[in-house]
């Protein structure tokens, strides 16, 4: 991960397209790896469970939010069925957004993202763990540990831990 000293959203949105995911927070541009085999499957589990239980058109896959002045972008996320707008951009946080962790994450993004997300409407968290193979869920003022199954009634959606994808 390597960071750039601070902008404005503006300038971030100028920015050349690169390899990996940038993110914009407070300010500071976060650089992450393209993100390895697992982590892409795992992401790709995740969208397919969510895809056949909640509205196919409210389920992204990499997509980006306005959050806080800056941009933030989960593996995968669901939207509010009325999401709001920053211009072309999705605004505020969505209704779930997943991180599966990598290498490439420190704890203090992870934080800030989460409480970003929280902070700016997103009504769950997923953290996802490919090494330990759990999840960590934030609802609520909650912190929530998963080890092998977990319903969200919020999005009609059980996820059975031992379904997750991995790469011997």
């Amino acid at each position: 991960m390597s960071t750039t000293s601070l902008m404005t959203f503006a300038e971030f949105e100028q920015l050349p397209d690169s390899t990996g995911k940038q993110e914009l927070i407070d300010g500071e541009v976060v650089q992450l790896p393209p993100p390895v085999s697992t982590n892409t499957l795992i992401a790709k589990w995740l969208y397919d469970l969510l895809l056949r239980t909640t509205d196919p058109g409210r389920v992204l896959f990499e997509a980006g939010y306005r959050i806080a002045g800056g941009w933030l972008q989960p593996d995968v996320s669901v939207l509010w069925p009325e999401q709001k707008m920053f211009g072309q951009y999705w605004a505020g946080g969505p209704a779930l957004a997943n991180e599966v962790l990598s290498t490439a994450n420190t704890a203090a993004q992870i934080d800030r993202k989460l409480t970003l997300y929280l902070s700016e409407g997103s009504g769950e968290v997923w953290v996802v763990s490919p090494r330990r193979r759990t999840m960590t869920v934030y609802r609520d003022n909650l912190r929530i540990a998963i080890e092998t199954t977990y319903t969200s009634e919020r999005l009609d959606i059980t996820v059975v831990l031992s379904q997750m994808p991995s790469i011997s």
